[in-house]
């Protein structure tokens, strides 16, 4: 396969996972449930993160996806959320507050509401019951990648 494919599949592959992760994001504009929120987390971190059982949340350690470790008392996830995610939400927030176009009027709502989101991540008791709601998302079952 030439290398050029490659990337152009991978650069495919990129820009989807933005455009549904966005999607998920701007859900949450008109319902921000737990659950909708989880979806955004799973989307940034599924590949980094898996639910074992019994409040058991394993991270991965090494560059190459071969070696996972215990989080314990899921200060690793809790950290993820706590940046990678509240980023990515703070991100779509500074989108919507700069888009100018007639078809979506009430930007600046948009954008606060998000803004809101990403600063309830910064909470522990929110993230420790978003992290329940993840769960869902995240059950790995013994058995090749999640």
């Amino acid at each position: 396969m030439d290398t050029k494919d490659t990337k152009d599949t991978k650069d495919t592959k990129d820009t989807k996972d933005t455009k549904d992760t966005n999607t998920h994001i701007d859900a949450c504009i008109f319902n921000s449930s737990h659950y909708d929120i989880a979806m955004v987390v799973h989307n940034y971190l599924k590949d980094k993160y898996r639910y074992i059982k019994n409040n058991t949340w394993e991270y991965l350690v090494t560059k190459d996806d071969t070696e996972w470790t215990a989080d314990i008392n899921n200060q690793h996830l809790t950290y993820s959320i706590r940046t990678i995610v509240c980023s990515a939400f703070t991100e779509r927030s500074l989108y919507w507050a700069e888009v100018k176009d007639s078809k979506y009027q009430d930007t600046e709502i948009i954008s606060n509401k998000l803004l809101l989101i990403s600063s309830k991540l910064k909470d522990n008791k929110y993230i420790s019951i978003l992290i329940k709601e993840c769960k869902q998302f995240f059950l790995y079952d013994g058995e090749g990648d999640i």
